[in-house]
């Protein structure tokens, strides 16, 4: 987090509408106000960008599809789930690994089950997966009250709120504790 203060994710996304389609690299956020953004502003369509809204998912994240773990090939509801499984001490030693996040390639709609390519919209059945949505990071969430946002010097996703953040000039830790240890 740095000393400079940096604009909210509301700000962020008042400044840039984003096309569900055209996604920049980052983090998107779907407010559910502007149906202008999904093609036309036709009310079933609409209907089915929300389909399912924030009843799928796991105890991790609220979404709307599901992840093959590059690593072994295996499907799951999320990262945190893959790693929860394949370091499990019920696990042999040698096989215990972890997802690596940024390698993710293949989604799973929930909806529909239909496989394809990382992105914030199903190809098939037109399903938003995630109503937060960070090509980066690959990841997906409904769950907009978290305030997640996509922080460039991390290089990872946080969540909180970007307004709330800042990068230390001193230490360059990222957290609230600094405002205090180096003022």
């Amino acid at each position: 987090m740095g000393a400079v203060q940096l604009e909210s994710v509301a700000a962020q996304h008042a400044h840039a509408k984003l096309n569900v389609d055209s996604l920049p690299q980052g983090p998107s956020l779907f407010d559910g106000n502007d149906t202008a953004r999904i093609d036309g502003s036709k009310s079933d369509e609409y209907e089915r960008f929300e389909k399912g809204l924030m009843q799928y998912g796991c105890a991790h994240y609220r979404r709307r599809c599901r992840i093959r773990a590059p690593c072994c090939n295996e499907i799951f509801d999320c990262r945190h789930c893959h790693n929860e499984s394949k370091n499990s001490i019920k696990i042999d030693t040698a096989r215990r690994h972890e997802l690596p996040r940024h390698e993710l390639q293949q989604v799973i709609c929930s909806l529909c089950g239909t496989e394809q390519e990382v992105r914030q919209t199903c190809i098939s059945c037109g399903v938003c997966m995630g109503k937060y949505f960070c090509e980066v990071c690959k990841l997906f969430d409904d769950d907009v009250s978290k305030e997640q946002y996509h922080c460039h010097v991390c290089g990872i996703c946080r969540i909180g709120g970007r307004e709330n953040f800042f990068h230390c000039s001193k230490c360059g830790n990222a957290s609230f504790l600094c405002l205090k240890l180096h003022s």
